[in-house]
Order: structure tokens, then sequence, then C-alpha cells
């Protein structure tokens, strides 16, 4: 990686990246690794988003649910503090891995640093595009900022610096080259529908674990919930990292309030645990790496509703006095504990974001612009038991990314309800929580023929409060990554890249497009589970996400994801196999293995064609009580029969070209799940183009 010190007043690449968050970051990887050149574009002092500015962890359900970037990045973070002989509890968590904002910046520096087609430019304002024509952004125009936090002179200093892409890829939190671009957004709530019904006004007892004063039991929907929609998005933070210091304090106390400080806007209760000494402090405070803490309070704390659309909505070159006020709420709240609180040894961590006053470089923006795209994720697509049994969501073929986290916002109103005392907006459903995927048509804004989205993506208010985690953005960055690298190697319109080429770098890469928390990426066959899933073939229905991957294969694992992966037609014409009922699952597998083999005159199955046969008596009726063909389908499949099957197969869909199968499957002994889907991963899939 290059970092631009002498500043060139235009430059030209292959992909420009705007903003160097950690979709930011995930996507110029990505698209360096396909041979791409790169210029990251960040306002700020520091990369990696707010991983480096607030959020200390990737908000996931689930370890297992992180691939591809964030795997490396967790690694390296577990590598340092182990070489330098730290034994912290925060390090030891099963459910997601934590780090110190020092400390995840060094390890995107790093990353990106490992990529000689990289150029970081920090302290870099967009603040325009050109268009060529009206569907191609031909050059994006930026200012160099005047501090850490990316604010800009009053006035402009001069023309503007240019760069000249021929790939764009909006990795910013705000998403103003996207709308400069003209593409229509939405920004505010939705009205409640049978596809959302958490959607619109809300009042909730999600965040709570016991019974309310009121009498409501946790994950209620309260009364009030009118489920309309609104202009109201969730409310912004600061997050700082605090100490609370024995001694010495006095020399880390804020002395004057900070500009417009009210009192009466913060509470504080100092926590029972950190009190005690403890690790765990409740829901105002979040226990970090070297007995640090995170502020995290929900209500009268550092959460800031006033001015966060004006935010998103305004120039970056007005953004500057929002900014400060986002910050000085959270400087009060800090006062507040220290005075009025009662808690004096509580203070600002001096080994953090030390360029800027040891306070975040940007705000916390949970939630923006949402782009409009050819597809728009609502609640019903990343919950359980909206439109499946549970406990998945819909699979989705065209996924580049999957999800782990709840739905869950803060307020989006300052005013509780009267009655309950509860906040509008403010929620966490934990219970609907489920691994769920997010499609490639996410990320294309509408119009726009070399642009791609990472953080503004299409999605309704409800969606995007399980979609807003660096977990998923992760992962999106990857794609547009690797979108982009396509369509710079083939001069192509985003449009036109083929999702299975997309879908295929990222496996290669180690992204999971499935959730099976039993199939890792360094799975070695890794890539054909993961493909076989995206044609449709899921185990048994399983409420921990398993594949089984060393399972034996059967006969009825075989015929059914064969079907699937060959992408066959279902078609019934008969009953003929003694041994499958028309009620078994697999029927329609196997007789759509049947019908197409007859169809092309290849004996697929034993017995397939008779010298001659006489028709029973019964022939007239709907299912003829003899039937002709024999397959058991609980018996295991070896690995000379499942190639010798589908050699037939790709002969009878009319496929010349001869496929060699892997070294080392066992010829006479049963195959494994695993070994089955990376076989017919082989054979199914055309060569180069996916699993598309």
């Amino acid at each position: 990686m290059k970092e631009a010190m002498d500043i060139e007043q235009l430059i030209e690449t292959d992909v420009l990246v705007v903003g160097g968050t950690v979709a930011g970051c995930s996507a110029a990887i990505s698209a360096a690794r396909m041979g791409a050149r790169v210029v990251i574009l960040e306002p700020t002092s520091s990369v990696g988003g707010t991983t480096t500015n607030g959020v200390h962890c990737f908000d996931t359900g689930t370890v297992q649910a992180l691939s591809g970037v964030t795997e490396e990045f967790i690694n390296r973070v577990r590598a340092h503090y182990r070489d330098i002989g730290l034994d912290d509890p925060m390090l030891r968590s099963k459910s997601d891995v934590f780090w110190e904002f020092h400390v995840a910046e060094r390890m995107w520096r790093d990353m990106l640093g490992e990529h000689e087609r990289i150029t970081l430019i920090n302290g870099a304002v967009a603040v325009g595009v050109k268009m060529r024509g009206n569907r191609e952004i031909a050059e994006v125009h930026w200012e160099q900022a005047i501090d850490p936090i990316g604010s800009l002179a009053d006035e402009p200093p001069g023309p503007p610096n240019v760069i000249r892409p021929l790939q764009v890829i909006d990795a910013s939190y705000e998403g103003d080259v996207t709308a400069w671009a003209g593409v229509p957004f939405d920004i505010g709530r939705e009205a409640r529908t049978p596809e959302e019904p958490h959607a619109g006004v809300i009042f909730t007892t999600t965040h709570e674990r016991d019974i309310t004063e009121g009498g409501f039991l946790p994950g209620s929907i309260l009364p009030g919930s009118t489920g309309e929609g609104d202009d109201a998005i969730i409310s912004f933070t600061c997050r700082m990292s605090l100490r609370y210091r024995h001694e010495g304090f006095e020399d880390f106390l804020l002395g004057s309030p900070p500009e417009d400080y009210d009192p009466a806007r913060y509470k504080w209760a100092p926590p029972k645990g950190l009190i005690e000494g403890g690790g765990a402090f409740g829901t105002s405070l979040q226990p970090s790496i070297r007995g640090k803490m995170l502020t995290n309070q929900r209500y009268f704390g550092d959460d800031r509703l006033e001015g966060n659309r004006d935010y998103i909505l305004s120039h970056p070159r007005q953004r500057t006095a929002i900014r400060k006020s986002f910050m000085n709420h959270a400087l009060g709240f800090l006062h507040y504990i220290q005075t009025d609180g009662g808690m004096p040894q509580m203070g600002l961590s001096d080994d953090e974001f030390v360029e800027n006053a040891n306070m975040p470089r940007s705000p916390y923006v949970r939630e923006g612009r949402r782009f409009h795209a050819p597809v728009r994720l609502k609640e019903r697509d990343v919950t359980a038991y909206l439109a499946s049994p549970g406990p998945r969501p819909p699979l989705r073929p065209d996924s580049i990314a999957i999800g782990d986290w709840a739905v869950e916002s803060r307020r989006c109103k300052d005013e509780p309800d009267p009655e309950t005392g509860v906040f509008d907006g403010s929620m966490f459903i934990r219970t609907l929580r489920a691994p769920y995927q997010v499609p490639m048509g996410c990320l294309l804004p509408e119009g726009v023929d070399n642009l791609s989205v990472t953080t503004t993506i299409s999605a309704t208010h409800i969606a995007f409060c399980t979609l807003r985690v660096e977990a998923v953005w992760a992962q999106t960055g990857a794609a547009a990554g690797c979108a982009a690298g396509i369509a710079v190697a083939g001069r192509l319109a985003l449009a036109d890249v083929p999702l299975g080429r997309i879908q295929s770098e990222l496996l290669a890469q180690r992204y999971k497009l499935v959730y099976f928390s039993d199939v890792e990426s360094d799975h070695p066959s890794f890539a054909g589970i993961q493909w076989l899933a995206l044609r449709g073939y899921l185990p048994e229905m399983d409420a921990r996400f398993r594949f089984f991957p060393d399972n034996t294969a059967t006969w009825r694992d075989f015929v059914q994801a064969a079907v699937l992966a060959f992408g066959l037609p279902i078609s019934v014409t008969g009953i003929h196999f003694d041994t499958v009922d028309p009620s078994d699952p697999a029927f329609r597998s196997v007789e759509t293995l049947y019908d197409t083999a007859s169809r092309a005159g290849v004996a697929l199955f034993p017995n397939m064609r008779h010298p001659s046969i006489d028709a029973p008596a019964d022939h007239l009726l709907p299912e003829p009580r003899q039937r002709w063909l024999t397959l058991a389908l609980e018996e295991p499949v070896s690995g000379g029969e499942a190639i010798g099957f589908l050699q037939k197969l790709r002969r009878a869909i009319g496929s010349d070209e001869t496929v060699e199968p892997p070294n080392g499957l066992p010829e006479k002994t049963a195959l494994t799940r695993a070994e089955l889907a990376e076989l017919l991963h082989i054979f199914a899939a055309p060569p180069d183009a996916g699993p598309f």
C-alpha cells in the first residue's frame, strides 16, 4: 500500500473506494487481489471506520459467521495479544472477538499495506462528482481535511483534487457520492406490513430481561405501536473509550463542561459491577481490553438523535458543526459522570485517538441513506419464521454475504411513551436472530453503471437494523471489490458482471455465502459445500445450522442434491420405483432424474429399458400397483457409483465435455456429504462460470 504524501491533483485509477471503513478496506483488498489499481479516499486521520472509532468487535451472533477479511483480521488481533503475552478475560470470549482501537487501526493498515496496488489517502473528503452522460461517474472531486475528523475549510481553497476511476465503490456511511450521482434513496421508517411486523412506530420490551413495572413481559410489543411510517432514523453516538483510575484521576478530569452542556440530558448510576471491581457493567458501559470501558447508555447517555438526519443530508462542508455537537454531547455525558454522577475517577483512555484529544475521529452513524437498487431487503428476508417455518430465513441463491445479528435499533424518538416509559423504535429482537444472506442486487444502485455501495445498501429500516454491523459490511465490501475487479478486467458495466463469477471469487477468497456452523472456511470441501447450498441443497432442518459434512452420503442425499446441482426442471411422468413412495420428499427428484435420462435414451438407472413388458391389467389407474425399478434411498453411495451416475447424467443433459473426477475419492466405499458436494461441484458447475 502507498500512503499518498505528495498528492497529485489528478489521479487515474481502476477502482476508487470512497471511505476507509471496514467495507472500504475489504473492497480495496478484494479488488487489489484481482489485479486492480485501487485508491481509497478516507476523510479522517484513521482507517477502519467504527472498528477503530468506538466499536470494539464485529457485532456477530457467532464467531463462526465471520469469514474472509474478518477472519484474517481477528487472527491478527489474537496473534498480536498473544505475542505481547496479554491474558485478558475479554480475549477469551466465545461470542465475539474484541480489540483496542489503536491495535485495530494497526491491523487494518498492515493488511492494506500488503498490497502495492492500493493507495490510501487520509484526510481526503469527497466534495462532488462529474458524470459521463447520466449513467457513469467520470470523476470524483475531493479536498484535503483541515483536522483529524474530516472537517473542511469554510470555503474551497482552490480547484478540487480529481480522481478518474473506471469503477467507484461508495463505502462511506453517508453515501454522498452515490447521492450526487443522482441515485434515489430512502431515509426514515416504512410503515408496518405483513412482511415487516416491526416496522414503523413501535414500542417494545425487547431490551428487557424481566417483567417491567407496568407488568409487560420481556419481548413484547406494547400499546401505542401504531406502525406508522415516518422520517425518523436511529440515534447516533460518539462511543468514548474510558478508564477508571483509582489514583491520578485528577489529571483526566474534563474541567469545564463542553459547549451547550445541559445536565438534564443525562442520568448516571454507577454500575454495581464496576463499584465491586467486576467486569460486567450492564448496559451503561461495555467492558473492553486492558480494563478499558466503552460508553453504551441507550437513554440519557451518549446517544443523540438531534441532528442525525441533518448530518446525513448535509454537504460535508456543512457537517463540521453537527459533528461537533455529537462529540460535545458525548463529552457532556462524561462531564456529568465526573461531576453530578459522583465518579470523577472515570476519564478518557489516554492511549486511544491520540491525535484527536482521545475522542473518536467520527460519530457512530448507525443509519443513513438507503439507496434504491434492483433488490430490496425486508424484515422477512433477515429473520426466521416470517417467510419460512424456521430456523433459517429463505435461502437466497444470489447471496454474496451472510449476517448473523439480531434486529437491533436504538431509539428513533426522544420522547418516551407517557404510560410505559419506553422509547419509540428502541428494540433488540434476539428471538428472531438467525443467519441470513445478502443478495448482490442490494449493492447496485439504480441508474449508474460503474457504481456500487457497501454500507448504504437497498433495504428497509427494519432490515437495516440487523445489516448495520461491520461483520456484514466487511462482506458486502468484498463483494463490491470482486465485482469491480471483474468489471475492470472485462471492461463491463457492473450489472453485466456474472453473479457466478462474483460468488466464485468470494469463495476463492474464503467468504461464506451460506452459513453452516460446522463448515469453516478452511474446510477442504468448503467451496463445494457452499456452491451446492447456493443451488438450494440444505440438509435436514437443524436448529444449529449444521451441514454434517462427515456424515455418510446416502442415495437420498445424492438424488436430491444432483437435481439441484444440475438445475434440472422438475418432471414427473410416472411412478417407477417400488421403494420410493410418492409421499417421500425424494420422490420428485428421483422421477425427475428418470425423466431426464429416459427422454435422452440414457440408462441412468438399472433396468430402465426392458425387451418386452406386458402391461398390467390396471394400466389405466393413476398409480399402477406394479413398479419396475428399485432404489434404496437410505443406502450409502460410493465414489465409483456416484461418478458413474454423474457421467451418465451429463450425457443425458447433452454435455459432451469429459470431466475428470478428483483424485482420492473412495471408489468402493461410501462418500461423505462433503465429498459428495465437492464431486457435484466438479461435475455440474460450468467451467469458470461459478454457481450460475
